[in-house]
């Protein structure tokens, strides 16, 4: 996936990487280490832990681990950032842990521990492994902000523990888990460096391509030394391996290949954690453990694996005054994933300082915040083409139309997508505002913002132009949360007039600042409150009331408060129910002086008030219940009064996660099978001292959270002409549900008589109820016999035991895991090929107040294959890769490895979607034969000893959904009269195929000249492969390109040019890019719209070795240009007597392509003249009782289409002034093709008359 830009910055200072691996490597046996690329037990800190027989300080359960590095700063430094990153493998093999991987990691620094929650911007999940023989293999990374941590802990040990990974047998070698911690620093004694920070989980697969990320935002200085260093941190790198490099250049066309003194060109991840030098960091846990670097270099048993850190010289790649960059990552062996990457550039002092601030350090949700942002330009040359640029914000949104710059607001501005600024002289200033609002807490609770002014400059006059990028400041504004849970509840369920209720009021600060609080509690109708009764945190408090409120005073972080009150039933509620909840109102006052209110209700408590003339008792038949059963309720019930009680019906109300049964219901031992206590069972008369018995039945049909079944019983009855109610005691039956889970796995796919197989079984407690006792049993199959002595359980071992007798593992507590494993030794061949066997489990469980219960479960059935069988099946194809419109030749050899021949041998082979049989393609010793491989094709005899050669064609027609075409070729045959199947090895092959899509849209529907047009692309990678885009834009007549404003995924791209074409890097399989830039209307086009479109160039290179260039077009995007009317006023004459008439004329014409709809003409004579009634045309039709003064209704006048109104005026008098001038105005809608109304207003030209008093 792509990198994130975690950090950003150009200071005096440096780049630091730390960390470890939290595993070591595996031998193909469950607690047994070895040389194997993978990690088969997590490290920790706790020499008292042992796995197996690996070292002390080893466990096999995640939650358990831990591994600590070391943290070199120089002194007189300062920590700038630092960020936490971690991730491992957590789908492998039947392991899925995904439920885990956004739990909080432990993080110790020097100074203390802590809890670190994942940032949501680099939570990442990608699939490392796809081996078509398994399931896909999934990592994860995450990483967090820790700066304040590290800010205040300074150089020292760090450690982190509770990292999600996997130690599953057998995997793809890609079990792993790991930490890195990238530290920025300020340091006087450091030169000026561009520092940044990229967080991703980019992986890197010879089977999807190489990736190219470009970078900018720095610049070289122009002449003398060059300096730079890339840091990296990478997943699943190994030292065994090779292929695996790094590139760094100016462009993707000049690269030059990375090493270091611990980083091979041809094996650069390789499980090596090294110093800031480059060489091999021993400093850390397990630090002398170290797999043996080379090309390719080798695994000691039991050695750091998995992670590699490292940082290496890029000064050889750079040239001076460059100000953009290209890594890449490839491979075409070992596959890794890069989590990581950290570059510092030495670079030269920018001609503009970026300097932002926000009018508020602290704030809460729903404040505006006003960022300021000053770009000065220090330099002795403009900076041209500036633009303005500031990422989202996580926890706020941007508040549209709030863009100033040096005070004036700029329409549509949006500093995401870049706000145009032009030239900044030097020694200027430009201020920039805009306001964000707070919306969300994040994790950090803080806002976190950065802006970047792209610009251009030419140092020298006879030097070229540089673009580049400076970033401003980091801002960090706390978000405080006022925030409390608050929770009520009672001593009595039920009560009757009085008694006594005791309330319990819980109030917890879950915010992150203090509050004061006071409690109000008002009385229930039926109560009154006990005084002196008040208790907080277990203090009397006789003096407070809570019907009047109670002063808890200040309530700190995480800090409880508890009061208890009682109060005194003193009469029958309404409803016969006590409804009783609290308020807390509360004030946190801000570091700014700011005090901010708040109230939170409490869950309401309610108590029914039961009539004294009845108690029912109810009963259960089962103190606890299995889902699935059913359980036998009993109300009864005795009248004691001396009066009948007639009317009388019970109800019930059937819990969540159960169910009544219908037809269940007895009335005194009676069915009732009409009744149901949903609607109520009615019982009719109970005479005096007479008594009645319900039953009825719920079946528990799920779990139900919590784990428990509660409800009540409710006898309603009428006495005399009052009715009444009592309720029941209340019955809770704790429900449980018994599950296992048993994953098996051979430590091998493949093994011959005399092999020695190490099999796992992984038994999971998936029920909600400890196991008393469990037992796993594997019975083995009659060719397969067990070692002795070899049983471990949980990497401990149990001589004693055996999978025949029953492995005896003990309790296991519900979601709790235990891993058996033992040797099993191949004996004898079977006669089907495969070694098949599954293990099965059996348990015992205790539900509450219940006798011991059994259960039991079987595992999955899992196959070795005898490679030694009668017959060999050897399937090869002739690339491992390919592309759609490709051939490719199958070879299927067929062995006879017997002493006698097979008998009619047929060959059967059918490939999975994809791939089409090329007809007249298939051969039997080169000769072609005909026939249909997925029916079988017979061979005839292959006689003992003897070979007989299938081949055949495929066409690779489409990319599957999996990328890979894979299949096993089958052999039936007879051999001394047994009719036998022999299976060959599986032959996948990867398609490695692009598939690019660019959708393109305009931000805005419609604009006016001078007006700034925002374009958003989205670029999508579909297919299976990576590929390098390059994008290209042809402007719309009428337009021009806003220099600089270019941003890829929002980070700015300085100097890119639609023309010439932005270098977008790779388009990741699976990923999507967003590409913005803007245009500026220059003039009306011709056509009234600008019809825009773009078109990308694609290039790859597929593992074979064969390049590709190809060209995608985005869809064309409209954008309607609104032309304003035009006006023109004419008069009859441009003199007039007092007593003569002029006629004025106007026409108005709609130039462009959208309609003018709601015209209305407006004409105030000027003083002298008075308009002619009577005389006002439109279209040279009269419109009686019109005035133009008054406003003159034109309707709607269409594209190219014009008006032209008429009116006279009469001269009365000669003005002050003779010389009187007039003009029309109009007020109308654009209509937009969407239809949307755009209000506007145009004026004429003026027109002057002269008023002339007649000479007598």
């Amino acid at each position: 996936m792509p990198f994130v830009n975690r950090f950003f910055i150009n200071t005096n200072g440096a780049a630091t990487f730390t960390g470890n691996t939290l595993g070591l490597s595996r031998s193909n046996s469950v607690a047994v280490p070895g040389t194997v690329d993978s990690i088969g037990a997590f490290v920790t800190t706790n020499t008292g832990l042992t796995f197996g027989t690996y070292p002390a300080g080893t466990t096999g359960n995640y939650a358990l681990n831990n591994s600590s590095a070391v943290l070199q700063l120089p002194p007189g430094s300062t920590v700038l950032y630092a960020e936490l990153i971690w991730g491992g493998t957590y789908i492998n093999n039947g392991v899925n842990l995904s439920a885990f991987i956004n739990d909080p990691v432990g993080f110790q620094t020097p100074v203390g521990s802590f809890s670190i929650t994942p940032a949501s911007a680099t939570a990442m999940e990608v699939v490392v492994s796809n081996d078509p023989g398994g399931s896909p293999v999934s990592a994860y990374v995450r990483s967090a902000d820790v700066t304040s941590l590290v800010a205040g802990a300074g150089a020292g040990t760090y450690t982190t523990s509770g990292v999600v990974g996997t130690i599953v047998i057998p995997d793809p070698t890609s079990n792993h888990a790991g930490w890195t911690l990238a530290v920025f620093y300020h340091n006087a004694s450091q030169p000026l460096r561009n520092l940044s920070l990229r967080v991703g989980a980019t992986v890197i697969l010879a089977t999807s391509g190489p990736v190219d990320t470009p970078i900018s935002g720095f610049a070289t200085p122009f002449l003398g030394t060059l300096n730079g260093r890339a840091l990296v941190g990478a997943q699943e790198g190994d030292a065994n391996k090779t292929g695996d490099q790094m590139l760094f250049g100016p462009n993707s066309g000049s690269l030059m290949t990375l090493s270091g003194p611990n980083n091979f060109v041809n094996n650069f991840f390789a499980s090596q954690l090294n110093k800031d030098d480059g060489t091999l960091d021993t400093s850390g846990t397990f630090g002398t453990r170290n797999q043996v670097n080379g090309q390719p270099g080798f695994n000691i048993v039991g050695g750091r694996q998995g992670w590699d850190i490292t940082n290496v010289s890029i000064s050889p790649t750079l040239s001076n005054a460059q100000t953009t960059a290209v890594f890449r990552l490839t491979t075409n062996g070992d596959g890794y994933l890069v989590d990581s990457i950290g570059i510092q550039i030495d670079i030269a002092q920018p001609i503009l300082e970026v300097e932002k601030s926000a009018n508020r350090s602290v704030t809460v949700v729903g404040d505006i915040v006003t960022y300021t942002v000053k770009i000065k330009n220090t330099g002795v040359v403009n900076a041209t083409a500036v633009v303005f640029f500031d990422g989202t914000i996580d926890g706020a949104a941007f508040m549209p139309g709030s863009v100033r710059v040096n005070g004036v607001q700029v329409p549509g501005g949006d500093p995401l997508l870049g706000v145009p600024i032009g030239t900044i002289a030097p020694n200027t200033t430009v201020t920039i505002m805009f306001d964000e609002q707070v919306v969300s807490v994040p994790e950090p609770p803080q806002l976190v913002n950065q802006a970047f002014a792209a610009f251009t400059f030419q140092p020298t006059p006879d030097s070229q132009p540089i673009s580049t990028s400076v970033p401003s400041n980091l801002v960090k504004i706390p978000i405080l949360l006022p925030l409390i849970a608050v929770e009520k509840s009672a001593d009595l369920m039920n009560a009757i007039i009085g008694d006594t209720i005791t309330y319990t009021l819980s109030v917890t600060n879950v915010g992150n600042i203090a509050i004061t609080a006071i409690i109000t509690d008002p009385l229930p109708v039926g109560t009154t409150f006990v005084a002196g009764s008040v208790f907080v945190n277990g203090i009397n408090q006789p003096g407070d009331n809570p019907n009047v409120g109670i002063d808890v005073g200040v309530l700190n972080l995480i800090q409880t408060i508890t009061i208890t009150y009682k109060l005194l039933v003193t009469a029958a509620p309404p409803n016969n129910l006590i409804h009783n909840q609290f308020k807390t109102d509360f004030i946190a006052q801000l570091p700014d002086g700011r005090n901010i209110p708040g109230a939170v209700i409490s869950n309401p408590v309610d108590i029914p008030v039961t009539s004294p003339m009845l108690a029912p008792i109810k009963s259960a038949d089962l103190p606890s219940a299995i889902v699935g059963e059913t359980i036998t309720y009993t109300v009864s019930f005795t009248n004691n009064n001396a009066f009948p009680l007639t009317q009388v019906v019970v109800t019930d109300n059937v819990p969540a996660g159960s169910s009544f049964v219908p037809n269940s219901v007895t009335v005194g031992g009676n069915p009732s099978p009409a009744a149901s206590p949903l609607t109520g069972i009615p019982i009719g008369t109970l005479a005096p001292n007479a008594s009645a018995i319900v039953t009825f039945q719920l079946k528990v049909d799920s779990l139900p959270d919590p784990a428990t079944l509660t409800d009540q019983a409710t006898v309603t009855f009428t006495a005399g002409t009052e009715t009444f109610k009592s309720m029941s005691n209340p019955v809770t039956i704790p429900v449980i549900t018994p599950g296992v889970s048993l994953i098996k796995r051979a430590g091998v796919a493949t093994a011959n008589v005399g092999d020695v197989v190490n099999y796992s079984i992984t038994a999971t407690n998936t029920g909600s109820i400890a196991y008393d006792s469990a037992i796993v049993f594997d019975p083995l199959n009659a060719f397969s016999a067990f070692v002795p002595g070899t049983v471990m359980i949980d990497g401990v071992l149990a001589p004693a035991a055996s999978p025949i007798t029953g492995i005896p593992v003990g309790v296991i507590a519900p979601g709790g895991s235990v891993v058996v494993s033992y040797d099993v030794l191949m004996t004898a061949s079977p006669p089907d090929q495969f070694y098949v066997n599954q293990a099965n489990e059996t348990f015992t469980y205790t539900p509450p107040g219940r006798p011991t219960l059994p259960g039991d479960g079987v595992s999955n059935i899992v196959i070795v294959q005898n490679t030694q069988f009668t017959l060999s099946i050897a399937k090869s194809v002739s690339s491992p890769t390919a592309a759609v419109g490709d051939v490719l030749n199958y070879t299927i050899q067929v062995t006879n490895l017997g002493a006698v021949d097979s008998l009619d041998t047929i060959v059967t082979d059918s490939s999975s979607p994809g791939g089409q049989f090329v007809s007249g393609s298939l051969k039997l010793g080169g000769v072609p034969i005909t026939g249909d491989l997925a029916a079988g094709i017979n061979i005839g005899t292959v006689p003992a000893g003897g070979t007989a050669v299938v081949t055949f064609q495929v066409a690779v027609v489409a990319v599957p959904l999996s990328g890979v075409i894979s299949d096993v070729s089958t052999t039936r045959f007879t051999s001394d009269g047994i009719e036998q199947t022999a299976v060959s090895n599986p032959v996948s092959v990867s398609i490695t195929q692009p598939t690019l899509t660019a959708t393109k849209q305009a931000l805005q529907p419609f604009v006016f000249v001078g007006d700034i047009i925002n374009y958003r692309s989205t670029i999508t990678n579909s297919g299976s492969f990576n590929s390098l885009a390059t994008w290209f834009d042809i402007l719309p007549e009428g337009t021009s390109f806003v220099e600089n404003s270019v941003a890829l995924n929002g980070f700015p791209v300085p100097g890119a040019n639609r023309f010439t074409g932005t270098f977008l890097g790779t388009i990741e399989a699976g990923i999507t890019n967003v590409i913005t830039f803007q245009l500026k209307v220059e003039f009306y086009p011709p056509s009234g719209v600008l019809v825009n479109q773009g078109n990308m160039l694609l290039q790859f290179t597929l593992p074979d070795g064969r390049s590709f260039n190809e060209r995608i077009l985005t869809n064309p995007v409209t954008v309607v240009v609104l032309a304003p009317p035009s006006i023109v006023k004419s008069v009859s004459a441009n003199e007039v007597f007092v007593g003569g008439a002029v006629t004025y004329t106007v026409d108005i014409s709609n130039p462009g392509t959208t309609p003018f709809d709601r015209v209305v003409l407006q004409d105030i004579v000027p003083n002298g003249l008075s308009f002619i009634d009577g005389t006002l045309t439109v279209g040279g039709a009269v419109v009686p009782g019109a005035n133009p003064a008054r406003g003159v209704s034109l309707g709607s006048i269409g594209p190219k289409n014009n008006v032209r109104v008429t009116f006279a005026a009469r001269a009365v008098r000669e003005p002050e002034n003779p010389h009187t001038v007039n003009t029309s105005s109009i007020t109308f809608d654009y209509v937009a093709p969407d239809g949307r109304r755009v209000p506007s207003a145009a004026q004429s030209n003026p027109v002057t008359v002269l008023i002339l008093e007649e000479e007598e």
